[in-house]
């Protein structure tokens, strides 16, 4: 099994409250879907998910022409 991601760091782009409730409704709703599919993955698919929508949205910025930070 590969290793479980590492932390996922805040953008620039948004407050410390934007980013806590973001990563929160994230982690909430991976470990709801975990828990109704019978799994027992959640720790690190949360994880996943939000490097993957922090990923997502810093890509989403540069295609609007936002400036990086």
């Amino acid at each position: 099994m590969p290793p479980a991601p590492g932390p996922v760091s805040k953008p620039d782009y948004l407050t410390e409250e934007q980013w806590a409730g973001l990563t929160l409704a994230i982690l909430t709703g991976v470990a709801e879907g975990v828990d109704r599919a019978g799994l027992s993955w959640a720790s690190d698919l949360g994880v996943t998910a939000v490097s993957a929508v922090r990923t997502r949205m810093d890509e989403l910025r540069v295609a609007e022409g936002a400036p990086d930070g």
